[in-house]
């Protein structure tokens, strides 16, 4: 009986330094990949057009507000730690590098810990109405992706979105401004055959406090389905010179009840 337990707990060791191994050359190969597209991401720098269209007050308000002409910069990388719950019962820390540019082109890298034991990467892109989403378990493993026309739609919206993060994206031409009263203004970019909208809140000093949108898509078991999004700005602070959220939720919202599905604070933002 005893040399069945000492069996069993060396073959359990065995596993367990196996199962570091394996996680830590997964990791090794995600964040080699990241690197690689973040240097093309970065050296492949596209210019938007000089055109200068009249922005409305609060859209004006909060690009000023950010420091931004004083702070310019061709690529953005900003750093999120946080929770992901993609449901009730499970929660997971989730850690997420960003590439942005002040044109619909987005780059996010983002590692979850489900546990000690399991982790789950993704590598998102998009770049002229193309969108991808591959989940590889130890960062190796592929697991599932997205890649069709809902899924571009739902990450135009999204970078749209995250403009709150990446301001110079706010003057890009082909957005397009509607004022609905004196604090929401919507927003609709268009990329090739594909455009999105997004609402932002102001308070009266020119903040956003939340985006709103009707053109995202929520993946439920490998499937996307089109549901209502917010998210929501809980404070900021100052990055590389730019005022910039701090603390933000984003949740889904399904018979005017918020999912909240992630929670996450900006650590850090260069200006490259």
């Amino acid at each position: 009986m005893i040399s069945l337990i000492k069996k069993l707990l060396t073959v359990f060791i065995v596993l367990i330094i196996l199962n570091v191994g394996f996680i830590w050359y997964g990791q090794a190969n995600f964040e080699a990949t990241i690197k690689s597209l973040g240097k093309a991401f970065v050296e492949n720098n596209v210019t938007s057009s000089s055109v200068v269209q009249k922005l409305p007050v609060p859209i004006d308000q909060y690009i000023d507000k950010s420091n931004l002409s004083q702070n310019s910069y061709k690529a953005l990388a900003i750093q999120f730690d946080g929770e992901y719950t993609p449901k009730p019962s499970k929660s997971m820390k989730m850690h997420t590098l960003a590439l942005l540019r002040p044109t619909p082109d987005m780059l996010l890298g983002i590692r979850l810990d489900s546990n000690l034991i399991v982790t789950f990467n993704a590598i998102e892109t998009y770049h002229k109405g193309q969108a991808n989403m591959q989940m590889l378990l130890f960062g190796i493993v592929p697991t599932g992706d997205f890649n069709d026309e809902k899924f571009a739609r739902s990450e135009l919206a999204r970078l749209l979105a995250y403009s709150v993060f990446n301001p110079a994206l706010l003057k890009y031409e082909n957005i397009k401004y509607e004022p609905l009263d004196a604090t929401h203004t919507k927003a609709t970019i268009t990329d090739g055959k594909i455009d999105a909208s997004v609402i932002f809140v102001s308070d009266r000093s020119g903040k956003i406090i939340e985006v709103q949108s009707n053109d995202r898509f929520r993946p439920i078991k490998k499937k996307l389905q089109k549901t209502a999004w917010k998210m929501k700005v809980i404070s900021y602070d100052k990055f590389d010179g730019l005022n910039l959220p701090k603390e933000v939720e984003e949740m889904w919202v399904e018979d005017n009840k918020n999912i909240i599905y992630s929670k996450y604070s900006l650590t850090s933002a260069k200006r490259l």
